[in-house]
């Protein structure tokens, strides 16, 4: 594998690892709070969407 190949594996293994951990009581206020925002409404996740949300929890300015 490359070194590109690797880092990719190793991302969908740390997904994977924080998929089946517990949801912490932070997490399950932000739940509440995008219920809220979306008045139940459970939006579909869009690439538009996803991409935004990203950019707001980057560590770094893009």
């Amino acid at each position: 594998m490359s070194g590109e190949q690797d880092q990719s594996a190793e991302s969908w293994r740390r997904i994977a690892d924080n998929r089946d951990r517990e949801i912490t009581p932070n997490e399950r206020f932000w739940l509440e709070v995008i219920r809220l925002a979306s008045w139940d409404s459970d939006p579909a996740p869009t690439l538009e969407k996803v991409q935004k949300l990203r950019r707001i929890f980057q560590s770094t300015p893009p």
